[in-house]
């Protein structure tokens, strides 16, 4: 999985990189990851001041989180919170699929040759 970070008015510490790249990590066995695309902000003028922005590239659809704190680390947990409610979301709609696929019944199979009986 490829990381790029980017941040604006504010460098984040490393304990914060740490906790990004251990969650991001967590995130592998449900989820494919290829590439990973991490804003962090801080508003000058706005409130709340932090933002987190991620852009996870994925087989399909991509995911895309943003969240907004009164602090960076509060900022990137609602983040994560996010990512892991769109996975829920994408399971149940994969199990939905599974569950309405019409079974194809053994029984209505021509036999070789091509004749019914």
């Amino acid at each position: 999985m490829k990381m790029t970070f980017s941040h604006r008015n504010h460098t984040p510490s490393v304990s914060i990189i740490d906790m990004i790249k251990a969650e991001l990590k967590s995130i592998l066995p449900d989820l494919q990851i290829d590439e990973a695309r991490v804003h962090l902000e801080r508003s000058l003028t706005g409130s709340p001041p932090f933002s987190a922005s991620f852009h996870l590239v994925t087989p399909g659809p991509d995911v895309i989180v943003e969240a907004t704190d009164h602090t960076l680390r509060a900022a990137v947990l609602k983040a994560f919170q996010g990512i892991a409610e769109k996975i829920k979301h994408r399971h149940a709609k994969q199990a939905h699929r599974r569950e309405a696929a019409p079974a194809i019944e053994l029984t209505r199979r021509r036999p070789a040759g091509g004749k019914r009986p």
